[in-house]
């Protein structure tokens, strides 16, 4: 079990994200695609949402994902086969988790010669908000097996007591 670094920012005002420049490049990418899509149906109507969505899996790729709630986390999987802990990731702030995933196609040797491929190089993004705030300080993250792992404990509960009423 590989361990993956957190990137943990409390403020997401105070500490804009580059992380959110290369997601708007990707949706940019998504959009011409869908276009195609669009062009390539010879821009008959009603397909829209099928575009968008082939289109956002042909650039983006989703991989398969698991949010589960304890009383004091979350716990999430997210399938990343044939990446290693240097090409992930893990953005947490208190109220999402973000994983970027990156990794390079291997250029073929000169002598070899290929028939076809379907490898390429491929960036993975995943937004998970929270329905509750996190402590970004004890976000983990893991990779076994091909699968991410990532704990977000809840932030505590701040605990009202009621104001008691003054003797006159």
């Amino acid at each position: 079990m590989a361990n993956i670094a957190v990137q943990k920012i409390e403020d997401k005002k105070a500490n804009p994200l580059p992380l959110f420049r290369e997601i708007e490049q990707q949706f940019e990418k998504v959009r011409r695609r869908a276009f195609e899509l669009f062009e390539k149906r010879g821009g008959e109507l009603g397909h829209e949402l099928d575009d968008w969505f082939e289109a956002e899996h042909e650039v983006m790729g989703w991989p398969a994902s698991e949010m589960t709630e304890a009383d004091s986390k979350y716990d999430m999987a997210i399938t990343l086969p044939g990446y290693e802990p240097k090409d992930i990731q893990v953005t947490a702030t208190p109220s999402e988790i973000i994983v970027h995933a990156k990794v390079e196609k291997e250029e073929k040797k000169e002598e070899e010669k290929c028939l076809w491929t379907e490898f390429q190089s491929n960036n993975v993004y995943r937004r998970f908000e929270l329905p509750e705030a996190i402590d970004v300080e004890k976000v983990t993250a893991n990779l076994r097996n091909g699968m991410l792992h990532i704990t977000a404990f809840k932030m505590p509960k701040m605990e009202v007591k009621p104001m008691e009423a003054k003797a006159a």
